[in-house]
């Protein structure tokens, strides 16, 4: 299975040619379907009944991480929007800078649901739903 696997905190200049050489071995305990899983049940718990997860990226940082996106998602409309990120310690399966990250996917969420329109409820039943 393929997986993307972002290297954070590397200098790249704007232009021009780099060379990157990345030699770090990383014991993964944690899945990346576990992951998804543990911050989807963080979400929910902690941020919104209103929020799920997606699929993972591998971050290659000081430690690495499983980054999970957080999506607002709203009952009439599906997927509203990205409000930020869950990262997932790929070893111990623990949430970084969970306080800080609940704060910033609460903002985020107070912002996208300012786009998402008004529940309507249908005028009329279909005759076959009854």
């Amino acid at each position: 299975m393929g997986i993307p696997i972002l290297l954070d905190q590397y200098a790249v200049p704007n232009r021009g040619t780099f060379e990157l050489k990345v030699n770090r071995s990383v014991e993964i305990r944690v899945t990346a379907e576990e992951a998804r899983r543990m911050a989807k049940r963080w979400l929910v718990d902690e941020i919104s009944y209103m929020m799920t997860a997606t699929e993972p990226t591998l971050v290659l940082s000081k430690r690495a991480a499983w980054r999970v996106p957080a999506i607002l998602t709203a009952s009439h409309v599906g997927h509203v929007g990205a409000a930020g990120y869950v990262d997932v310690d790929v070893e111990t399966g623990e949430l970084q800078n969970a306080a800080e990250c609940q704060q910033a996917i609460l903002a985020e969420c107070q912002e996208l649901a300012k786009r998402v329109p008004p529940y309507t409820p249908r005028a009329d039943m279909p005759d076959d739903w009854l």
